[in-house]
């Protein structure tokens, strides 16, 4: 499951080399720090902070990103679907793979290109992590702006980790949900969501295999039918889900944010999809699932998401 959550994330964004990869012992008067996490690079000059994901973006071209995303799971698992075969497979073609050290972590430096909404994009990707937790950093970049790749690279090459550095991953995000009156609890931040459950493990083993998880869209898209669009987005979550019939899409406000709520199904769980739009462009996604007929579930899971509140 971990492998599949690392290549989704790639989504959204050979041989093997041998090890010994230089990254900077420290940081310099050019790092900055990447919000909410410990990493520090040197952002293209043109690069800004944002305020949607942990990382960089260019202004001018809204497909050049430096983003990181953390995965609560082990490297080794993690890093399992890189190869070409499984690349290949989600239309992503690798060209160099090269492992790497930085600092206590070992890690691997990607390189591919992957055709997506029509642009042909280039990627220069660093994970590294342990036995507990992994965290990717990805480059994004057109694939004929070779300058700007080369630039990109350099960002990512330039990575140091303070390790002495404590953040609330959290804290980095732009809205908070209140797990505690579902009796749920936070496992991690992933991206620019987050994943909770009874029993802190991934897959959850609890009783009922409650789950909830939520993030905001990456770019500030404009979206015509709104309805028709939680429909489409429900066909991408991982497990073959289908409308439940006799339950009906209704309207829902939470926060002053207006959308969409409906209930899913599949052979063995049921699925609470909250998808709210933000008033310009954008939107955030709340998805609860559980094993079916769990009434008490449900209960808890929508108690949560009606705790969701922007930031100001």
């Amino acid at each position: 499951m971990i492998s599949k959550i690392m290549i989704s994330a790639l989504l959204t964004l050979t041989n093997f080399l041998a090890f010994g990869q230089e990254f900077p012992k420290e940081k310099t008067k050019d790092h900055s720090q990447i919000k909410g996490t410990n990493i520090f690079i040197i952002p293209p000059t043109s690069f800004e902070s944002s305020n949607r994901f942990k990382g960089f973006y260019n202004p001018y071209d809204p497909y050049s990103i430096i983003m990181v995303t953390e995965i609560p799971g082990p490297y080794q698992e993690v890093t399992k679907g890189f190869n070409s075969k499984t690349l290949n497979a989600r239309g992503m073609k690798l060209k160099i793979k090269k492992n790497v050290r930085l600092g206590e972590f070992n890690g691997v430096l990607l390189e591919l290109d992957q055709f997506a909404n029509g642009i042909m994009l280039s990627k220069q990707i660093l994970v590294y992590g342990n036995q507990k937790e992994s965290t990717l950093i990805n480059g994004t970049f057109r694939k004929d702006s070779l300058e700007l790749g080369k630039k990109i690279k350099l960002s990512i090459l330039s990575t140091v980790i303070d390790y002495e550095l404590k953040n609330n991953p959290r804290l980095s995000l732009n809205y908070s949900i209140n797990e505690k009156v579902g009796s749920l609890k936070f496992k991690a931040v992933m991206g620019n969501g987050m994943i909770f459950n009874r029993d802190l493990k991934i897959p959850t083993e609890s009783s009922d295999r409650a789950a909830l998880i939520t993030a905001q869209s990456f770019s500030n898209i404009i979206i015509e039918d709104k309805k028709q669009f939680c429909i489409s987005r429900l066909k991408q979550f991982p497990g073959s889900y289908s409308i439940v019939s006799d339950k009906k899409i209704k309207e829902i406000k939470i926060d002053s944010l207006s959308g969409f709520e409906l209930f899913a199904q599949n052979n063995t769980k049921e699925m609470y999809l909250v998808i709210l739009f933000e008033q310009n462009s954008g939107y955030y996604i709340l998805s609860g699932t559980y094993l079916k007929e769990s009434s008490k579930t449900i209960s808890d899971i929508k108690r949560i998401i009606k705790t969701f509140k922007r930031k100001n």
